[in-house]
């Protein structure tokens, strides 16, 4: 089991990592299109479109990064007040009420776009140039199972906190 967390850690790790390449991208396009539209005064209609799906891709790919290194937003009010076993009691109980739930339809529902747009060669109609969305819909499909997967890791760990009251790792 602690190879398969380790694993589904590292596999996060890395492809958070790599989004900085994304950001790099992201910047340069919106560079590229506030030159072109306010220097040189030919703004194009591909670029937003671009950015859009860019973005997308961007933080959908990062959200299992995210979990991991727990950047998420949470209420910290009491949370910091709580001892870690009773923080991983805590979270385990949101975890099966909330996060499963939520996560588990939303990556369905990316699966299904997915699919669909890949079946019926779906186009984005934001612009004339009408580009695939095949391809982004397979990254924030991807994104969303590598999210699940690292919140099934940090379940387990939460959960053998909670029980055996002493980390997993």
């Amino acid at each position: 089991m602690r190879k398969i967390l380790r694993l589904i850690d590292s596999i996060n790790e890395w492809v958070g990592r790599q989004m900085k390449w994304l950001v790099f991208a992201l910047i340069v396009i919106i560079c590229s299109e506030v030159v072109l539209r306010y220097v040189f005064n030919k703004p194009t209609i591909q670029l937003p479109c671009i950015v859009t799906m860019t973005g997308a891709s961007l933080y959908a790919l990062s959200f299992g990064y995210i979990l991991l290194h727990k950047g998420h937003v949470r209420v910290d009010v009491f949370y910091t007040r709580l001892s870690e076993r009773k923080k991983a009691i805590l979270d385990a109980i949101l975890t099966v009420v909330f996060f499963f739930p939520v996560i588990g339809l939303l990556t369905y529902a990316a699966g299904n776009w997915m699919g669909f747009a890949w079946a019926s060669g779906e186009r984005s109609m934001m612009t004339y140039w009408y580009p695939l969305l095949g391809p982004v819909r397979t990254a924030v499909f991807v994104g969303m199972v590598l999210f699940t997967f690292q919140g099934v890791a940090q379940f387990v760990r939460d959960l053998h906190l909670a029980i055996r009251s002493k980390p997993y790792d």
